[in-house]
């Protein structure tokens, strides 16, 4: 008999077979292990921002940075800036991604963290893939708009509500119940950057004012005053379709009030009428 010097057919068939069944096993787990890492990254961000937003507080007699983003006034300490040019001028059109970095770095937070890198969750690749061109944004999050310190008006429907927003790191009490960062995917093509703040406005009614981020699977990070961050994964469905675009952001959750991730945001929020939350 010849020596065999190959596979047959049904042999190399069998190996191929072996091979998908094996791949189709590890990949979920695969995809898990890669969602873990990008997870533990982004929270890792979380409480380094947390972290220096305390440290800028403690150095300016307790007053948080402001929160809310602006185009105009550039001066003013806000804790990041929009998209600059070298000169700290704000670019209209599109901007390089050396220039959103720019502006992250003119921050008055950034003394403190030295890495723009801590900005941009590894989840996010709008910089790389987002459409249009001008809205391929880096900073991948955002603090709530009741934290601008003290910038009044910035809404009409926030006018009566001013007096409920911190002004000072030390106003925020149950810090480890109050999130000051959040995932923020940011639509709007009036802007080339994630201008303003996290628009959330429970004491409306129980819609979604502002998306937030769709860089995890069906669950989103939050980084709390003091210092932890957290993972909380959507309960309902709806709220990821909201997320991602399949449902409008004025769409009324299901039993007023009372839908889980609605609530569970609302319960954390930076508001200093705690009479108001739900319990």
């Amino acid at each position: 008999m010849r020596d065999r010097k190959g596979f047959t057919l049904i042999e190399l068939l069998v190996v191929i077979a072996v091979i998908a069944v094996l791949m189709a096993i590890l990949m979920p787990a695969l995809r898990a292990a890669k969602e873990l890492a990008r997870s533990s990254n982004c929270l890792a961000n979380q409480r380094s921002l947390v972290l220096a937003y305390t440290m800028y507080a403690y150095d300016n007699d307790s007053r948080i940075v402001r929160g809310h983003v602006a185009r105009v006034d550039l001066n003013r300490p806000m804790w990041v800036l929009p998209p600059i040019d070298a000169s700290g001028a704000y670019i209209s059109g599109t901007p390089l991604l050396e220039d959103r970095i720019r502006g992250i770095k003119r921050g008055a937070m950034y003394p403190y963290i030295n890495d723009h890198e801590m900005y941009h969750c590894p989840g996010d690749n709008r910089y790389q893939t987002g459409a249009p061109e001008h809205q391929r944004m880096y900073r991948s999050y955002i603090i709530p708009d009741v934290l601008s310190a003290g910038r009044k008006g910035f809404h009409s429907w926030t006018e009566a509500r001013y007096k409920y927003f911190p002004k000072k790191l030390e106003e925020i009490t149950h810090a480890s119940l109050k999130y000051v960062f959040v995932e923020s995917e940011f639509q709007n093509p009036s802007f080339n950057y994630d201008h303003g703040g996290w628009s959330f406005a429970p004491w409306i009614d129980n819609r979604w004012v502002d998306a937030l981020g769709t860089f995890h699977s069906k669950s989103a990070t939050f980084g709390f005053a003091d210092g932890h961050a957290e993972k909380y994964k959507w309960v309902h469905s709806e709220t990821w379709r909201i997320f991602i675009g399949d449902l409008p952001i004025s769409t009324l959750q299901p039993a007023a009030g009372m839908n889980e991730d609605w609530r569970w945001c609302w319960e954390r929020f930076p508001y200093l009428d705690e009479t108001e939350k739900p319990r």
